[in-house]
């Protein structure tokens, strides 16, 4: 749990090195900047969820019990816990004056993965409101986080 909070801080909080300012003016070099740190042993960008989906961060955060792991134990930028990135293309989708969407398609050791971002602008910057997995086992972010039976819609319903 300590690990995957932190990555989320991390991506959250950042502690990154610095990157050709500013990252979040439009939604593609946001994701774009955000996949470039997983070229280095220190992936994540300061700030770049929204408030919305920051809040669910920090509510997930305090439900969880110390040393307990919380809704969210694995990379979702990587779709994993390590990365070997391959392959990677990033594309925008869609885009109006405050929401966009940009997808990621890359292969992870091998597996495809493709994450669609959501993205809203917030206080002048572009900022990602919510990250789905479009490849079963697919999966939402907000979803998982906020308990939602739909989270995992690939998972058999028992086992939800």
């Amino acid at each position: 749990m300590r690990l995957v909070l932190a990555v989320l801080v991390v991506l959250s909080l950042g502690t990154a090195a610095a990157v050709a300012a500013p990252f979040d003016s439009d939604p593609l070099s946001l994701i774009e900047a955000i996949y470039k740190t997983y070229q280095t042993d220190n992936p994540g960008l300061p700030h770049i969820y929204s408030k919305r989906l920051h809040a669910l961060i920090d509510k997930d955060e305090k439900e969880t019990p110390e040393g307990m792991v919380g809704r969210i134990d694995w990379d979702v930028f990587v779709d994993g816990q390590d990365w070997k990135l391959t392959e990677l293309k990033i594309a925008l989708v869609s885009k109006s004056a405050d929401k966009a969407q940009v997808r990621a398609t890359f292969k992870n050791f091998g597996e495809p993965s493709n994450q669609l971002f959501d993205l809203v602008r917030e206080d002048g910057h572009w900022r990602i409101d919510d990250i789905t997995k479009t490849l079963p086992p697919r999966w939402t972010m907000s979803k998982i986080l906020l308990d939602d039976p739909d989270a995992f819609p690939d998972a058999p319903k028992d086992a939800q």
